[in-house]
């Protein structure tokens, strides 16, 4: 064999070594990568198509979670594929069509998520429940931050513990998919009984702030006390209901 063709068989054998290897990346080489906050009880499969199971974040066992990413798409400085999230604390699918920063869209989300400080820290440390959504588009602008929402979020028996338990009852938020001129994602709230009667309107402005704001009426003695320290004691119209509104950011 002349030393060309040599040269040229062992070039051609390194980049196919290469590209198997680049195509079967264990997942596990990728451990210490990940947030010291999450951790896998077992990591196996490869960077592509791969599962964590054991989940855990922040000590909060979360199920097993699964990928099926497209090789192409990373290739291409995007994150296609599917991810599926599901035990018996929370659960989470969605394809996804990002880019590296989380830009981009989700579809066909559909999601199961404990409002427990363990696993969301922002949450005050006493109150708990369950968000459900289903949203067949999501898009993301930069942080990343919601641009269009289609479909609805719940919160299920949302509830005070300590040594003034209350149920605080469950609420829902139907969005249209749709925006307006100034990117503004607006979304329609209402409860879904509990000691609260309320509806009124979600609004998400860019880059990452909201405003929720509407009516509301307590269908208990208990509700309706709190209404009044929470609408600052204005008067209810003539439904009984009275004007609330506040706002932050995320």
């Amino acid at each position: 064999m002349r030393r060309g063709t040599l040269i040229a068989t062992v070039l051609a054998g390194i980049v196919v070594f290469l590209a198997v290897l680049a195509l079967y990346l264990p997942a596990i080489w990728f451990a210490s990568f990940l947030p010291a906050q999450v951790k896998c009880r077992e990591l196996g499969g490869s960077v592509w198509h791969g599962e964590c199971l054991g989940l855990s974040y922040q000590n909060s066992e979360l199920g097993d979670a699964t990928w099926d990413l497209s090789v192409g798409g990373v290739l291409a400085g995007r994150l296609r594929g599917e991810v599926d999230l599901r035990g018996a604390a929370a659960a989470l699918r969605a394809d996804i069509d990002t880019d590296f920063k989380g830009v981009g869209e989700l579809r066909k989300v559909t999601a199961r998520i404990p409002l427990d400080p363990a696993v969301v820290p922002q949450l005050p440390p006493n109150q708990r429940g369950t968000v459900t959504a289903d949203l067949p588009q999501l898009v993301l602008g930069a942080g990343p931050a919601p641009r269009l929402i289609q479909g609805f979020i719940e919160i299920r028996d949302l509830r005070q513990l300590g040594a003034q338990p209350m149920d605080l009852g469950s609420y829902r938020v139907d969005f249209d998919g749709a925006t307006n001129d100034l990117g503004e994602v607006h979304g329609k709230l209402r409860d879904l009984g509990g000691p609260f009667l309320l509806e009124g309107t979600v609004n998400l402005q860019p880059p990452s702030s909201y405003i929720v704001q509407g009516l509301i009426a307590g269908r208990t003695s208990q509700a309706e006390s709190i209404v009044r320290e929470i609408t600052l004691g204005a008067q209810p119209d003539t439904s009984g209901r009275s004007q609330f509104s506040f706002e932050g950011t995320y």
